[in-house]
């Protein structure tokens, strides 16, 4: 709620949020908006995975009914020809991922001076995974007259070094949590050499380990 009027009056945004805290609604309302009152205008979102691609356009999609806004997803893993064709009916959202932005720019499908509004979303995970060069591509293409909206859980020498070749004059808005609420009780186990299987096995054989999330690094692992 304290993002939206900024966008709306058109001031660039750093948003440093939790996952989880609605972020996606924040820059999404205003913008479609804003797109439904002028069809000239282009946004362009970009974010470092398939899966919150996915996720932003589908909520797209249930703020934009009725609205007659189009919308395009841009991501790796699925072929580049349909999302070719799709970008030849120019519609006002683009969602997609900065490798396959990347390529599609490179063969002219996509011009990214045509976006006067750009949302870098997640921009401290884009880093994580590698994207540096692809961002720093992208950024060097756009228009230098834009709207320019930037979010990230936090901010590194990396992510703040981004955000000041990307923004200008921004207002930060900071609802940040601290990353270990007081009501979850924190502990290390120790494996000492022995398989992590075999000693998370044995926890979860325990009468209280009843809900168990386990998150990992990889897909793989």
């Amino acid at each position: 709620d304290q993002v939206i009027p900024l966008i709306l009056a058109g001031r660039d945004v750093v948003g440093v949020a939790n996952t989880g805290t609605g972020k996606t609604a924040a820059f999404l309302i205003p913008l479609i908006d804003k797109a439904s009152h002028d069809r000239t205008k282009r946004v362009l979102i970009i974010t470092p995975t398939r899966e919150l691609a996915v996720q932003i356009r589908d909520e797209f999609v249930e703020f934009s009914r009725g609205l007659n806004l189009d919308s395009v997803l841009c991501i790796g893993g699925v072929g580049i020809g349909p999302q070719a064709e799709r970008l030849r009916r120019n519609p006002q959202f683009v969602i997609g991922t900065p490798g396959r932005l990347r390529d599609l720019e490179q063969n002219r499908r996509l011009n990214f001076v045509n976006f006067s509004t750009i949302i870098l979303d997640e921009v401290d995970r884009m880093l994580d995974i590698g994207f540096v060069k692809e961002i720093r591509y992208v950024i060097s293409k756009l228009p230098p007259v834009r709207h320019s909206l930037f979010f990230s859980a936090t901010l590194t020498p990396t992510v703040l070094d981004v955000m000041q070749s990307f923004l200008h004059d921004p207002i930060t808005i900071s609802v940040k949590t601290t990353d270990n609420l007081k009501n979850v009780a924190q502990e290390v186990v120790k494996v000492n050499g022995r398989p992590k299987v075999e000693v998370l096995h044995e926890l979860l054989k325990k009468s209280e380990f009843k809900k168990v999330l386990v998150f990992g690094r990889t897909k793989f692992g």
